[in-house]
């Protein structure tokens, strides 16, 4: 399923999409505030890429292929925004733009409508996500979607901070 808005269009993963993706995840921002600064190799990004195809067969959801629509039409690859499973009551959010595509309100922009499909899809009561306390940008982001910041939390010797935003009322 795709997802677009205005100036985005978003497509599921792919296979193909190893090299685009092998560039993201070895963007020095990205490296920074995700990787815990150590570029990945080829077969962790192609591990990672394993991980997200998986979600889409097995949950029917997972990450989407950013694209910024071009004033001449073509769409530019500027990173990737989605959801990945966390528990049976909560998916996890995330969004993962190039450095140099990041404060324009990309990640806003495609987080909206994965929360849209999320809360319209999925039999959950809440989304989550985890962001690196440094993340000042994604932070604030999230905030002004709604989540709220339950606090700092440790993940295989990480910290992050933890947010959750509730399914709405109905």
């Amino acid at each position: 399923m795709n997802l677009e808005t205005e100036r985005l269009f978003m497509r599921p993963i792919r296979p193909w999409d190893a090299d685009a993706l092998h560039r993201l995840h070895c963007d020095p921002l990205v490296v920074e505030l995700t990787m815990e600064g150590i570029p990945p190799t080829r077969e962790m990004s192609d591990a990672r890429l394993s991980l997200y195809l998986h979600e889409w067969e097995t949950y029917g959801y997972g990450f989407w292929m950013v694209y910024e629509r071009e004033d001449n039409g073509d769409l530019r690859f500027v990173g990737r925004s989605g959801l990945r499973r966390f528990d049976d009551n909560a998916i996890e959010t995330g969004t993962c733009l190039f450095g140099a595509r990041c404060g324009q309100g990309i990640g806003p922009e495609s987080a909206k409508p994965v929360i849209e499909f999320a809360f319209a899809s999925q039999p959950i009561g809440r989304l989550v996500c985890f962001i690196r306390p440094t993340n000042i940008r994604s932070l604030r982001a999230r905030t002004r979607l709604g989540f709220t910041c339950l606090g700092p939390v440790v993940v295989d010797g990480t910290n992050y901070q933890f947010l959750e935003l509730r399914r709405p009322p109905q």
